[in-house]
């Protein structure tokens, strides 16, 4: 005689509450052939400026630090001069970059920000544009085309854009974090799994975003220490290096993930 605990239909339910959970996996997909990545990455006027960025600051970096003793007297001037050379390079580089903030302003007009307010969308590709915009004219003073004492002025004018560009950029990118960390939590609800493709390339942007902001608060260190002279910490050559290096090292790691 079979009991109501031991009857079939309470066994089969119990089985199944003892069945593991499992979570929805995508297949993954295929590495990317290295050298083609290196060639696309290349081909990128911004992966190109990352690369020269990390030479710079670290040209800067080894002044600040200063050479080892063994090293030639003559090393710090070979320095200077490359640094300059690929600070001219890089400004080169540049040229038309404005364009890219002027269409990001028309983009936002077109589809709108989300919860971004226009001020900060502004901020950031306005103040960003009026500074890619000026770099043109410093170029030609650089290469001896415009006289050469419109230099001071227009640093000085391209720093007070670059303030409010990265203040517009910094809120913008951390209520993109926020958004990211939102869609990630969202899919683990959903049963995909930490291993999914679905997940992995939601933290990949996340964490490409979260080191975009920290770019951004070293530039903007960087840009403190123009604005005011280089005062206490910001006058510090050694820092102010470091802060360089760290960005055009995130720099380099966003552009090698994005093409």
């Amino acid at each position: 005689m079979v009991t109501a605990a031991g009857s079939p239909a309470s066994n089969s339910s119990s089985s199944e509450a003892r069945k593991p959970v499992v979570t929805r996996q995508s297949p993954p997909r295929p590495r990317r052939d290295f050298l083609l990545h290196v060639e696309a990455y290349l081909s990128r006027r911004d992966g190109v400026d990352s690369l020269q960025k990390i030479s710079l600051y670290a040209a800067r970096l080894a002044l600040a630090v200063g050479p080892p003793p063994p090293l030639p007297a003559y090393a710090a001037a070979r320095l200077r001069s490359f640094g300059s050379s690929v600070g001219l390079s890089r400004t080169a580089l540049r040229l038309g970059k404005f364009v890219q903030s002027v269409n990001a302003l028309r983009a936002h007009r077109r589809h709108g920000g989300g919860h971004v307010p226009p001020l900060l969308v502004l901020l950031a590709y306005g103040g960003q544009g009026v500074y890619f915009f000026l770099e043109q004219f410093a170029w030609l003073a650089k290469t001896g085309l415009l006289p050469a004492h419109l230099l001071p002025r227009l640093h000085r004018l391209g720093v007070w854009a670059q303030l409010p560009a990265h203040v517009g950029s910094i809120a913008i990118k951390l209520e993109e974090v926020a958004k990211l960390e939102s869609s990630v939590e969202t899919r683990r609800k959903e049963g995909f799994g930490e291993e999914s493709e679905v997940v992995r390339a939601l933290r990949g942007k996340l964490l490409v975003k979260r080191l975009s902001v920290v770019q951004d608060v070293a530039d903007s260190v960087m840009t403190l220490g123009d604005v005011t002279g280089g005062k206490g910490l910001l006058g510090s050559s050694t820092f102010m290096a470091s802060a360089g290096f760290l960005s055009a090292l995130i720099s380099a790691h966003r552009n090698w993930n994005s093409c």
